[in-house]
């Protein structure tokens, strides 16, 4: 795994924290696409228990909260967290700081849900995250991904491909600081196969010609076997 490259990607966002929602509300590509999936998230509840995986400055906890009656919201930046707990520092919402690429989930959820942080997970990283993703989802439960299948008009500017199969961007702030980021636009099919095999079964709407929104309800507990197949 791009180890130095994981490490860069969270001091980025932790730098672009307060920044982030501003940037957010620029980017014009984004408004449509957010706007539907908003919509099909809130039709999708309600839940007894929701997690929000990459939470970041709490913009989609905030949706989450309306249709849960609590919500577990986990970021690896301190930063983006402080935000999300001015913006949303409601007491059914528990805030947890984790690195998700060495996160192990600690309960069941209703809900699982992540909103772009896909597209930031290296291809090495995918199935051991998947794996963990399917722990956290209770039989008869959901996960729903929120995410890029494609580049947007500035992913396309800015991106290179590496020879590990990932794709590297270099994101600036405002202060002219940059930083390289992990990029990789997951196919959709594949993503679905790689979900069926963890006990899901789901359909995907799409926002865009960019974003997708997949919905999966998990069917069946993995087998110890399997378990086993699926984290080796």
């Amino acid at each position: 795994m791009a180890y130095d490259i994981l490490h860069e990607q969270l001091a980025y966002y932790r730098a672009r924290a307060q920044e982030y929602d501003e940037s957010i509300e620029a980017a014009w590509e984004f408004k449509g696409a957010f706007a539907l999936a908003r919509r099909l998230l809130l039709e999708s509840g309600p839940f007894e228990q929701a997690l929000d995986l990459a939470c970041g400055t709490g913009i989609w906890t905030q949706v989450l909260l309306q249709i849960s009656s609590h919500v577990t919201a986990i970021d690896a930046s301190p930063e983006m967290l402080a935000i999300a707990r001015q913006k949303t520092g409601d007491r059914r919402i528990s805030y947890k700081q984790a690195d998700l690429f060495q996160w192990e989930p600690e309960h069941q959820y209703d809900l699982v849900f992540f909103a772009n942080w896909l597209s930031h997970v290296p291809p090495a990283a995918l199935d051991a995250f998947l794996t963990r993703v399917s722990y956290a989802v209770r039989t008869g439960g959901y996960l729903v991904i929120l995410d890029q299948s494609a580049p947007t008009l500035e992913d396309q500017q800015i991106m290179k491909e590496g020879e590990d199969g990932c794709i590297y961007a270099e994101r600036s702030l405002l202060n002219g600081e940059s930083f390289t980021i992990i990029k990789v636009f997951y196919n959709i099919t594949a993503l679905r196969e790689a979900l069926a095999a963890r006990g899901f079964e789901g359909t995907v709407s799409r926002l865009s010609e960019v974003f997708f929104f997949l919905t999966a309800k998990k069917r069946s507990q993995v087998s110890d076997e399997k378990r086993r197949l699926l984290s080796t």
